[in-house]
């Protein structure tokens, strides 16, 4: 931008018509000079004046140069701001806009003046638009809105912000691209949205996996009793053996004796109260293990060593027959608060595998040595054996279901698992177990 040239020039003689009315006026006073000295002062003063008037004619063309510099610097700093500087009247018609606006609006900068601005504002806005301006122009201060332009088949969000001048003719509008903005929101707003339905949904898997993972708790306890029974059966069989061959050899005896009339009756009398001696055996046998495989419904107060000595009297005969032999050392007599039948399960559960592993390393001297005592205020029970020892590459996932020291198709891997859940959910207390120099041990801590 540049001042008008006919002005400048405009200004330049008004100046010189002024300094020639100053110069008639004054000579309009003077009188002929007489003298050479009159002569020469009044060339004096003609020569001050014309100077004075080419300094003023510098300055003039000084300020001129200024404020065409200063003109630039607006006119670069108005066309290349980073939002869009429109003028426009009463009516929205563009009479004035910078560079960044034309760029908005994607049309040639000579192209819009005279445009209704109106006309890139999306259909829905226009109205909104226009009582925006009226309330610009009716207002005393800076306006502002959020509209949406379609520049083409472009499609932009814009914040505006305007104006009015003092004559009350026209006003000046920012327009402000917000399009990035607007994307962001609607971006972040969908994730919120997401996010809150991953929640929901998040909340339906949770219940849906602990509901699962019940069920598979609930079939690790089946399994896990269904190997315990597998086990009592065995334990059964080996218990029943010896008075069933008992009773049999009463009975072939009262057939041999048969023919010996007079002895007869007594003997069959004898018989009689012998057998029934060893079919209340069996029947205390067969209720011992009924109540072993009762659940416990509360809490009770317990000795230890007498839940060790029924679950030694329901096995003890299988391990006999197998030549492993049971030590149960104790020292005093541990009480325990728990559940005494689950505590007998853990027992069962610990001494079956020792006896496995001692069968499967052939152990010569096959040894099982369980201990009993209290330490630092908690009942105590070890379990220790002679089979060599837990693998190295399992011992430290022992405890986890599915991990079994046994071949596939001799053990579930659950049987340890269901026992550190007895021992320190339910009860509790603290079963680990760790390596020895000769084999394995395990610990009960309640």
């Amino acid at each position: 931008m540049g001042i008008d040239n006919d002005k400048d020039l405009s200004a330049v003689a008004e100046l010189r018509r002024h300094a020639e009315e100053r110069l008639r006026a004054k000579t309009a006073e003077l009188t002929s000079p007489r003298t050479g000295d009159e002569m020469q002062r009044l060339v004096h003063e003609l020569e001050v004046h014309r100077i004075e008037l080419e300094v003023q004619n510098g300055e003039l063309r000084q300020a001129r140069d200024e404020m065409e510099k200063a003109l630039e610097r607006y006119a670069d700093l108005y066309d290349f701001a980073p939002v869009g500087y429109f003028t426009l009247d009463r009516h929205g018609t563009i009479s004035a806009l910078n560079l960044n606006g034309a760029t908005l609006l994607g049309i040639e900068r000579s192209l819009l003046i005279g445009r209704r601005f109106g006309q890139f504002v999306a259909d829905g806005a226009r109205l909104h638009f226009t009582a925006f301006l009226d309330q610009v122009f009716a207002g005393q201060g800076k306006e502002s809105c959020e509209i949406t332009l379609v520049p083409g088949e472009n499609r932009l969000f814009v914040q505006i912000e305007a104006v009015a001048f003092a004559s009350g003719r026209e006003c000046r509008v920012a327009v402000i691209d917000i399009t990035g903005r607007r994307r962001a929101e609607a971006a972040l707003a969908e994730k919120r949205r997401k996010l809150e339905e991953l929640n929901r949904s998040l909340e339906a898997r949770i219940a849906q996996a602990v509901d699962d993972a019940r069920q598979k708790d609930q079939i690790l306890v089946l399994q896990d009793r269904r190997a315990v029974l597998g086990e009592m059966i065995n334990n059964i069989t080996h218990q029943w053996r010896q008075p069933l061959n008992i009773l049999a050899l009463y009975i072939q005896d009262l057939t041999l004796s048969h023919d010996a009339v007079d002895s007869c009756r007594e003997l069959l009398e004898e018989h009689t109260v012998r057998c029934m001696e060893v079919i209340q055996h069996m029947s205390r046998t067969i209720d011992d293990f009924r109540n072993f495989f009762s659940s416990d419904k509360e809490m009770t107060t317990f000795g230890i060593n007498q839940v060790i000595a029924r679950t030694l009297s329901l096995i003890e005969k299988s391990f006999q027959d197998q030549h492993i032999t049971i030590d149960h050392q104790t020292e005093g007599d541990p009480i325990v608060s728990g559940y005494p039948n689950e505590y007998a399960q853990v027992l069962l559960n610990i001494l079956t595998n020792a006896r496995d592993a001692l069968i499967g390393d052939h152990v010569s001297d096959a040894r099982i040595v369980i201990r009993s005592f209290t330490e630092g205020g908690a009942s105590v029970v070890t379990i220790s054996d002679n089979a060599g020892g837990i693998a190295d590459e399992i011992v430290d996932n022992l405890f986890d279901p599915y991990v079994t020291t046994k071949g596939p198709d001799k053990g579930t891997g659950i049987g340890l698992f269901m026992s550190r859940t007895i021992i320190e959910k339910n009860m509790g207390g603290r079963l680990t177990a760790r390596n020895t120099g000769s084999g394995a041990e395990f610990r009960l801590e309640v």
